[in-house]
């Protein structure tokens, strides 16, 4: 996806986007995480028991300090997509389904905290409704959102962070760390909607992003995945593609997050989840995850976005 947009491969909500370095603490966040909400655009809108007998009165005990929130999913979320700056020939014509209602289902019920990250992101999933699946296997907005739960509460994913918290001043991160939640709601972080190509491109054309029927984008609270990249993957992201789906996924949950996209930091090493993994490998290998098996921070030099 193009220069001067956010990564999008296959959907955000208000978020941070920085140009800078980025480095891992070694210190493990233990406080509770505290909930974070991000307005939405218009576009859619115990008690204690009773002390012993004692001479002395019993201390009191200590409480610990609240988290300070960290200024991730404060800022304004500049809209974007990941599309390359050549022009694409047209879509092709694959089997996938173009068109829907336009209209989403929201996933009912939630999940519960998952993580002990300081931050609590929110998230509600949705699915866009009157897809006529044709050949292909249809998903259900459950299916859709137990496929996000299990992303994002994947031990490499985000949650790492909470072991591994980041700290990088021009990112504007102070040992930051997330937890997250599904919820089903009016009041979320963001919202990640899979959606057919007609419906994305109309709906990130409003805010003057043209995906031209194959690519995602994000927007405010609002990160929309393409039907097409989602049952098809991307053209050279050599992984499969359960791989490409946890990639985009925890993408473009980083640009909420508060993240820009970086370049690949050298030939043969594992690409940052936040490079433009589906335009070009740099000649990295792919890798769909924020961290290593061991708890590192993958990461790059800073790219312009």
């Amino acid at each position: 996806m193009a220069a001067g947009m956010r990564v999008c491969l296959g959907l955000v909500g208000a978020a941070v986007v920085a140009l800078a370095a980025c480095s891992t603490g070694n210190h493990a966040v233990t406080t509770a995480a505290q909930p974070l909400t991000v307005p939405s655009l218009p576009i859619e809108a115990s008690p204690t028991d009773p002390p012993s007998p004692s001479a002395a009165p019993s201390p009191s005990p200590s409480r610990k300090p609240s988290p300070k929130p960290t200024k991730t999913l404060k800022k304004t979320v500049t809209a974007g997509a990941d599309i390359p700056r050549t022009t694409k020939s047209p879509a092709p014509n694959d089997g996938v389904p173009t068109k829907g209602a336009g209209t989403f289902t929201v996933a009912p019920g939630g999940t519960s905290v998952v993580g002990t990250g300081s931050t609590l992101v929110t998230y509600r999933v949705e699915l866009e409704d009157g897809i006529a699946w044709g050949a292909n296997t249809p998903w259900t907005v459950s299916g859709f959102a137990s496929t996000v739960d299990a992303i994002l509460a994947d031990p490499r994913g985000w949650i790492a962070s909470a072991a591994h918290p980041v700290t990088d001043a021009a990112q504007h991160m102070t040992d930051a760390s997330w937890s997250f939640q599904r919820v089903s709601g009016s009041s979320y972080s963001v919202r990640i909607r899979l959606a057919t190509p007609d419906t994305v491109d109309k709906l990130c054309g409003a805010v003057g992003l043209q995906t031209q029927g194959v690519y995602s984008c994000r927007y405010g609270t609002t990160i929309l995945i393409n039907l097409r990249r989602w049952l098809k993957g991307a053209p050279g992201f050599a992984i499969d593609l359960t791989g490409y789906r946890h990639m985009v996924i925890n993408h473009e949950m980083g640009h909420l997050l508060g993240f820009a996209h970086m370049l690949c930091p050298g030939a043969g090493q594992p690409a940052p989840v936040m490079q433009t993994q589906t335009i070009s490998l740099g000649g990295c290998v792919p890798n769909a995850y924020p961290f290593s098996a061991t708890g590192t921070f993958v990461d790059g030099p800073w790219a312009p976005s």
